[in-house]
């Protein structure tokens, strides 16, 4: 069996990366949400979406 790297899903919009690629990633991607958000007519605009809250198991 293959096993592939482990990856993280962005909360934002919502496709996988990798562990190492994901914290470039959400910066990058958050921008490019509030630049699209800020294009919407204000009664179509939403809030931004908040990265939800990791605890750990245990």
């Amino acid at each position: 069996a293959i096993r592939r790297p482990p990856t993280v899903v962005c909360y934002i919009c919502g496709r996988e990366f990798g562990t190492k690629s994901i914290g470039i990633h959400e910066p990058q991607c958050l921008k490019k949400w509030h630049n699209e958000n800020d294009m919407l007519p204000k009664h179509l605009r939403r809030p931004e979406p908040k990265k939800p809250e990791v605890r750990p198991l245990g």
